[in-house]
């Protein structure tokens, strides 16, 4: 929200009510209340943003979702021609998968995947080491642009692969085998107390909210 600026705006997809309303708590209680820049709306993504947004009219897409290639076809739809299309994903098979989607489907630049690594180091005197521990693993992000209509993207050669996908590797896929983790409706009720909590602890007076979103805006922080 702090990125798109005065004319821009973020339009939010969620497929279930309950992280729809830690959403909301959670951008209540950065910006003192709602935002003027940030619409959510109920529903799978694939289906509602073509319903919602023109085609071509998106400047960027973030999906953090099991099987971002499901949505291809709908980025391709509501993504401008050079606007960026980015997806978080937690394990290999989700890269690679997404990857090949991209790169068979023709409409978008050739995708590139990377993660962080964040060590920290131990700095005291001449003892300068690397800390002991590290985060090792954040997740992949993936990143591609979509082309203009009848642009033709630049393919890396490769040499060819010895072996394709087979089905036991399409398999590999699926939400069971990647070990998707179901969120307990009873964990999903407690987050969205807290938000719900948090708001009515830190509700603002109007032009106080409007004071903390202005000033974020302009760059600034708020206490």
């Amino acid at each position: 929200l702090r990125a798109v600026g005065d004319s821009g705006y973020l339009h939010s997809f969620e497929r279930r009510e309950e992280f729809a309303d830690i959403a909301r708590g959670n951008v209540e209680t950065i910006f003192g209340g709602p935002h003027p820049a940030w619409q959510i709306t109920l529903g799978d993504f694939q289906e509602q943003v073509v319903e919602h947004e023109e085609p071509g009219s998106v400047d960027r897409v973030v999906l953090d979702m099991l099987a971002p290639w499901e949505c291809l076809d709908a980025v391709a739809t509501v993504l401008g021609a050079g606007g960026v299309w980015i997806s978080y994903v937690a394990t290999v098979t989700q890269l690679s998968r997404t990857a090949e989607a991209i790169r068979a489907d023709g409409r978008f630049t050739e995708p590139e995947g990377w993660e962080s690594m964040v060590r920290g180091w131990h700095l005291e005197g001449l003892a300068v080491r690397p800390d002991h521990r590290m985060v090792a693993h954040t997740g992949f992000l993936l990143t591609t642009r979509r082309l203009a209509d009848g642009a033709v993207g630049f393919t890396p050669k490769r040499r060819p692969s010895k072996t394709g996908f087979s089905e036991e590797d399409l398999n590999a896929w699926t939400p069971q085998a990647v070990g998707e983790r179901e969120v307990s409706d009873k964990r999903l009720r407690r987050v969205a107390r807290d938000a719900a909590s948090t708001i009515q602890r830190g509700s603002l007076p109007p032009e106080e909210a409007q004071a903390r979103r202005d000033a974020i805006a302009d760059g600034g922080t708020v206490e």
